[in-house]
């Protein structure tokens, strides 16, 4: 864990400098950056669909106790869960923390 995972969600979090957001992301690594530095992704493989809804649902219960919702993609066999702060224009520790947050559940 990387004690992101117990961080709290705090509104109006500013966007993190591309600095902040390198050292911050080496703490979560199956996690990438988007290519304009916008957001962060995760990618997740299943050997069916049950198990990717599964884990879109559970993004999506996260999200909803946290008020902090990502853009989810699934289908058969993959689930895609991307964090970004839309109101911030980037990503902010907000998204890192709820990243973190998954990765701990799904462990």
């Amino acid at each position: 864990m990387t004690g992101l995972d117990k961080g709290r969600i705090v509104d109006g979090a500013p966007a993190l400098t591309p600095d902040e957001l390198d050292k911050a992301i080496a703490a979560l690594p199956d996690w990438q950056l988007a290519q304009d530095g916008k957001a962060i992704h995760r990618e997740w493989r299943f050997r069916n669909f049950k198990q990717a809804a599964q884990l879109a649902n559970l993004a999506a219960w996260q999200a909803e106790a946290a008020g902090h919702h990502p853009d989810i993609a699934f289908g058969w066999g993959f689930a895609r869960i991307t964090y970004s702060t839309h109101s911030a224009g980037g990503v902010t520790r907000n998204d890192l923390i709820m990243a973190a947050r998954l990765d701990a559940a799904t462990r």
